[in-house]
């Protein structure tokens, strides 16, 4: 029977060692980073939130009409005032034709043009504002950062594993939350929406709008794939949806509607 040398053998178990643990490091990544995340400074969850803003800039501009902006403002004012949140929140609306909106860390929120465009009306406007909001009131995006950071450390210590992390990076960035991330931010938003005395049925059915849409909509099928829809969604947040007041006026909801007609490639927040 063939054996090992001592040396090799040593080296044998090492490497074994060594694989096991960067596998434990690797699945703790994600389980650890909900702790961590209240760890992590505001001042850098803002930076990197920053950061992501002004990544938009090489492809896209932010709008700017000053009457679109006002109503918005005015609406971020409520949700915010409802959060009882310490970080303030800065949104931004994106002038290009992607369908999407995600939480960035530090208070950053984005909402694409595309969104406010197929929104049927103000309420749902407000749910997926407040659903964006809420990520924030979970730390999710600062999990994010978290496993970001966590996955590119490991990405160095493995040998050709690179491109690996990051591709996850990359799609923490994004928000592409966990569907367990998605659902807590669902009922967050519509709680959200409640205490700020808004109609909290808005949420659910801007997903119902997108889904009748469907590949009217560029960009629809592919939103709606990222986020639990139809039935699972409405269900998740039956038992919270509450009537309440319109989320803006007829005449804000037009003006909004238009707040891209001028546009910069300076990020310019309201909130």
């Amino acid at each position: 029977m063939h054996h090992l040398d001592p040396k090799k053998r040593r080296l044998a178990i090492i490497g074994t060692v060594l694989a096991v643990c960067l596998a434990a490091f690797f699945l703790a990544i994600p389980l650890m980073s909900g702790l961590l995340a209240k760890l992590v400074p505001q001042s850098i969850a803002d930076k990197v939130g920053k950061q992501v803003i002004e990544s938009l800039a090489g492809n896209a501009e932010f709008c700017t009409d000053p009457e679109g902006t006002k109503a918005l403002d005015g609406l971020v004012d409520k949700l915010a005032a409802a959060a009882d949140h310490d970080v303030p929140f800065r949104v931004y609306v994106v002038k290009d034709d992607v369908l999407n909106a995600f939480a960035a860390p530090g208070g950053h929120v984005v909402i694409y043009e595309e969104i406010i465009e197929n929104a049927a009306d103000p309420q749902e406007l407000a749910g997926v504002l407040a659903h964006e909001m809420s990520h924030e009131l979970h730390d999710h995006p600062t999990k994010g950062l978290v496993k970001t950071v966590g996955y590119g450390v490991f990405s160095l210590l493995v040998p050709g594993s690179g491109e690996l992390g990051g591709q996850i990076g990359q799609a923490v960035i994004e928000s592409k939350y966990s569907r367990d991330d998605e659902l807590e931010a669902d009922r967050g938003g519509v709680e959200l929406l409640n205490a700020a005395k808004i109609d909290s049925h808005g949420l659910a059915r801007f997903f119902d709008t997108m889904h009748d849409k469907g590949s009217d909509v560029p960009g629809a099928l592919e939103f709606l794939s990222s986020h639990p829809t139809g039935d699972h969604r409405q269900g998740a947040v039956k038992d919270l949806e509450r009537d309440g007041d319109e989320a803006m006026t007829a005449a804000q909801w037009q003006a909004l509607r238009n707040v891209c007609k001028s546009h910069s490639k300076t990020p310019t927040p309201v909130g």
